[in-house]
């Protein structure tokens, strides 16, 4: 059978065998315990070679140890083709052994596992196999042996060896007899084997020249190796250190490109630095000359703090001196760090002698150890910055003081009641006008303050100011500032309009400087209220956008007050006309309940007696039935006569309690009597008194066997179910029946009564439950129409207070399904 040369090795399916065997395993003879002298005869009769035979071996292997190979794999090829002539085996070959862990060998402690045997050169004869490269486990193969004894290894025949009959190599590889060296570096680690295997057995032990052969072409292979490997390490070696030279060279020309970049970001940073190593000594960039030429021309910190002492150089940011020991460079010498929130700031003179703001920053410098070795400040001139920043904090401070001031005005402005007159609004108005010019004059730094209030409808202007006589004497330009507004009144307007700023120049007046009039809008939201004037005298300087935006902010925080103003008086409007209406409604209520009062007391008695008379005519009808014909039609007559009678005494009843009811819903006074029942049985009680009030009408009723009981009123759901049957029946055909329907939903009980109406429109729908509604186009087409659209009200609040719900489904022409849900005891509903 012939092999490839990936089926060197297999891995074998029994279990390893390997770790068991002794050193020595039985049928194996050690290579060194044969006897008997060379050129002896074995015992199947082979004769050892000769004297003369061996001299021309050893001359042989003289001349391939002298001779000079390129590498170890041609002296490998060379050695097996001189050793394959004299052993005359079918098989020679140089095995490597390799570590090839995995996660798997690793985990389960195998390390016999993770070795692999690899084929360096092979001499075959009448085989393929092994072939150089091949590849595969150690433990199948007979070197597993040497690798571990670190010994040669001879096996005269593995047919009469157990443990090298199981191996899976004896089969593959047809082996009979094998004889192996292991290769060993001169430190004693394991390179490999050479190895010899034939498909016969040999009397091996009975050769032992064969042995010692191998050997020495073991020895001279493993010299060859291991100075081959010297070499490529020397190589390696050579070229790692030719390597590190040119990084080393590398890196001294970054470090100096380094130092010269280093050296041109320090003198060309736009921010000054000052570097002081752990001598004193003192370097500045250019940006730091100009900020401290003040300075002698001193390179120590101690001169340095000498001319502190004798003459102050640095000013805190308050103008008080900063003593020497406190300077920043001081502080971050002894290890502070000046970052962040504790970023300094200083004066500093110029070189024309003016005090400069400069922001400091700054923290020690440290060696490759963290111990201190200088410190290095970082600072630049924020004179103009600080001194908006200054300005702007205290703009802010005014405008915040503004704010608390106007949000004072109430508690002294005189109180508001809720008869407000029109003497009382303008007093007002001209009273917060006057706190608000008073704290703007203050702000803004300016002679006068003005409001100018606009009509978006007239599209006219008012000067608030005008009501004040004072000051319109004590300040003449009103008058001008009037006429300048009258003269480009259309133009400013369109300005204002768009959020922009208007300024005029006024006339000099006698005494006083020219002034400037500022206009700027007062908007809420997108409505523009009207402007603040400003009279402010004309400096050198040009306004700057601050300035704009704080002119805005003001005027923007004095529309936001005089709007205020406004609602402020029409609260107290609207707070009048509500407890107005709130007297109103209390007595409406009032009135509807003593109505419904009067108009029932009479009712109840007029009910009752006509209740009698019928009965009393029923029984004298009776009696005389017989012996006075004639009267009988005049008795019916007046029968007659007294049901209808009732019949009306009962609707205004009706209409009496429905007002007595909704009086009691407005005033919160509906009273509930809550206990358990059964909802069954209201809704049949209601069933069937409508069943005797609608006789001949046909009332479906659909309820479930079992009890469902509620905790509720049972007299007030009654009328509710009793309103929705007689709306039913009220507006739906008298022959068309009226069906009323108990279903359970969950932890709801749902009544339903639907008729076979007209129907409601979706926007009846909406409205059906509100008080006094009634559906409009819609006829009555059973019963009495009389009704003031309270019902359905009542019946809402009486379903909602028992902590349900109601509503309708309902298409035009096709009838309406009113219902509601009530909720089920907690013994009843479902879990």
């Amino acid at each position: 059978m012939e092999y490839q040369p990936s089926e060197l090795f297999q891995r074998p399916t029994e279990q390893d065998v390997a770790s068991q065997t002794p050193s020595t395993f039985p049928g194996e003879v050690s290579a060194f315990t044969h006897k008997g002298p060379g050129g002896q005869q074995d015992s199947i009769g082979h004769q050892e070679p000769a004297e003369e035979g061996r001299a021309h071996i050893l001359h042989d292997m003289a001349q391939m140890t002298a001779q000079s190979f390129q590498s170890s794999q041609e002296a490998m090829r060379v050695a097996l083709e001189m050793l394959g002539r004299f052993l005359d085996c079918q098989t020679l070959f140089v095995a490597r052994v390799c570590m090839h862990q995995t996660e798997e060998t690793i985990c389960e402690g195998q390390i016999e596992d993770a070795h692999t045997l690899k084929i360096m050169e092979a001499r075959n004869q009448g085989t393929s196999i092994p072939a150089p490269g091949a590849e595969g486990p150690m433990k199948r193969t007979y070197c597993q042996t040497i690798w571990r004894t670190q010994r040669p290894l001879i096996v005269e025949d593995s047919t009469r060896n157990p443990y090298y009959q199981q191996l899976p190599t004896t089969e593959e590889y047809n082996i009979g007899s094998y004889i192996g060296v292991p290769l060993l570096y001169s430190d004693g680690r394991v390179y490999g084997t050479l190895c010899s295997q034939d498909p016969h057995p040999r009397p091996l032990t009975h050769q032992p020249e064969k042995l010692e052969l191998m050997q020495i072409v073991a020895r001279f292979l493993i010299s060859h190796i291991e100075r081959e490997e010297l070499m490529e390490q020397l190589r390696a070696a050579e070229k790692t250190q030719a390597e590190l030279v040119c990084k080393e060279q590398q890196a001294r020309l970054d470090a100096d490109r380094r130092v010269q970049e280093l050296e041109a970001i320090f003198e060309a940073m736009g921010d000054g630095m000052l570097v002081c190593d752990s001598n004193g000594l003192l370097r500045m960039n250019d940006a730091a000359r100009p900020l401290l030429s003040v300075i002698p021309s001193c390179n120590n910190i101690h001169d340095f703090l000498d001319c502190q002492r004798g003459r102050t150089v640095i000013w805190d940011e308050d103008g008080h001196p900063i003593a020497p020991e406190d300077i920043p460079i001081m502080r971050v010498l002894r290890g502070e760090r000046l970052v962040g929130e504790k970023t300094v700031i200083i004066q500093r003179e110029n070189a024309r002698g003016e005090r400069r703001f400069l922001g400091i920053s700054g923290r020690p410098i440290c060696d490759l150890h963290g111990h201190d070795n200088g410190g290095v400040l970082i600072f630049r001139d924020i004179t103009e910055r600080y001194l908006l920043g200054r300005r702007t904090h205290e703009t802010l401070d005014a405008l915040l003081m503004l704010a608390e001031s106007l949000a004072r005005l109430p508690e002294t402005q005189p109180t508001l009641s809720t008869d407000v007159s029109s003497s009382d609004q303008a007093s007002s108005l001209r009273f917060t006008c006057q706190c608000l010019r008073q704290l703007i004059s203050v702000i803004m730094h300016c002679q006068d303050v003005g409001i100018l209030s606009f009509d978006p409808e007239t599209v006219t202007w008012h000067l608030l100011n005008e009501g004040d006589s004072d000051q319109v004497q004590e300040a003449p330009w009103w008058h001008d500032v009037r006429q300048a507004f009258a003269s480009s009144q259309e133009r400013d307007t369109d300005c204002l309009r768009n959020n922009e700023i208007v300024i005029h120049e006024l006339s000099p007046q006698k005494g006083l400087d020219t002034p400037l009039m500022v206009e700027a809008p007062m908007f809420l939201g997108n409505r523009m209220l009207g402007a603040l004037v400003l009279i402010s005298p004309q400096n050198d300087d040009p306004f700057m956008p601050i300035d704009y935006a704080l002119i805005k902010t003001v005027a923007k925080l004095t529309g936001l007050v005089y709007e205020r103003e406004h609602l402020l008086l029409q609260q107290a409007e609207a707070r009048a006309h509500a407890l107005a209406l709130q007297e109103t409604n209390r007595r409406f209520n009032e009135f509807l309940s003593i109505a419904s009062h009067e108009l029932k007391n009479p009712l109840t008695g007029l009910k009752g007696n006509i209740q009698l008379a019928q009965r009393s005519l029923r029984t004298l009808r009776s009696q005389r039935m017989q012996e006075q014909e004639a009267s009988a039609a005049l008795l019916e007559k007046i029968q007659h006569y007294l049901e209808r009678s009732e019949q009306q005494v009962h609707v205004q009843s009706r209409l009496a309690s429905d007002l007595l009811d909704v009086s009691r819903i407005r005033a919160g006074t509906l009273e509930l009597h809550m206990r358990p029942c059964d909802i069954g049985q209201v809704v049949r009680e209601a069933v069937e008194d409508q069943r005797q009030i609608t006789e001949g009408r046909i009332i479906i009723l659909k309820q479930p066997d079992e009890k469902l009981l509620i905790h509720g009123d049972a007299e007030r759901l009654g009328q509710v179910v009793n309103n929705y049957v007689t709306n039913a029946h009220k507006y739906s055909a008298f022959e068309r029946p009226i069906e009323v329907t108990i279903t359970t939903e969950g932890p709801m009980v749902r009544v339903t009564v639907s008729d076979q109406g007209p129907g409601l429109t979706s926007d009846e729908q909406k409205r059906i439950w509100e008080r006094f509604y009634r559906a409009k186009g819609i006829n009555v087409m059973s019963g009495n129409g009389l009704g003031l659209g309270l019902g359905l009200h009542i019946c809402k609040t009486i379903v909602e207070q028992h902590g349900g719900c109601v509503g309708l489904q309902s298409t035009r022409g096709q009838g309406s399904h009113f219902w509601f849900t009530l909720p089920l005891s907690a013994d009843q509903a479902p879990c």
